[in-house]
């Protein structure tokens, strides 16, 4: 999947009630037909902040820190 900066085609938003033209194309790499879904920079800048409040990265685990604090309170 890949996020590509539309310049020279202009089409409008393929989201449902947006009349605005598209800034971006996402290409999800899917099928015969490629599946590429045009985007405005409203939608997208939306879309981007309601998948921030819905997923949530995990941090990752140190295990080499975690030894040696255990060794540091023995």
């Amino acid at each position: 999947m890949e996020i590509k900066k539309l310049n020279t085609v202009k089409v409008k938003c393929d989201l449902y009630g947006c009349n605005n033209m598209a800034d971006y194309s996402i290409d999800l790499k899917r099928g015969i037909f490629g599946g590429t879904t045009d985007i405005c920079k409203q939608c997208l800048t939306e879309l981007y902040s309601l998948i921030a409040k819905n997923v949530i990265p995990n941090s990752p685990k140190n295990m080499f820190n975690k030894e040696k604090k255990l060794e540091e309170k023995r």
